[in-house]
């Protein structure tokens, strides 16, 4: 019966957290519709280092990313193709003015002109 109980309680766990897994979002999205841009920082971070290029991809849904602009400070757009534009961003040390680099995006959604901007977080070497 304990074993039953146990099993049960571990099988929960084992749902809740694959759902809650799910449900979670990058938090450099745009959504309208069935339509999307996510900006995804390659090596897993959530933030870039000064000096340090970094390959950021935006993964377009239901968007043409060849009529799309990214524009920021230290972007490099390295190929668009398919639904994913490779970046790579370098932003020198004390460059801006407070530690967030802004990235401007452009774009169409059913023939709707459309801008967003992300706030991406920077930091030092450390």
């Amino acid at each position: 019966m304990i074993k039953n109980i146990c099993a049960f309680i571990i099988i929960i766990l084992i749902i809740n957290s694959c759902s809650e897994a799910e449900k979670k979002s990058s938090k450099f999205s745009y959504n309208k519709g069935e339509s999307s841009v996510e900006l995804k920082i390659i090596n897993g971070n959530d933030y870039l280092i000064y000096n340090t290029p970094t390959r950021v991809d935006f993964e377009w849904v239901n968007i043409d990313p060849k009529t799309s602009l990214i524009y920021g400070s230290g972007i490099k757009i390295l190929v668009a193709k398919e639904n994913v534009t490779q970046t790579e961003i370098s932003v020198p040390n004390n460059y801006l003015k407070n530690d967030s680099l802004n990235i401007k995006l452009s774009f169409e959604i059913d023939g709707e002109k459309l801008n967003t901007e992300f706030n991406v977080p920077m930091k030092n070497d450390k």
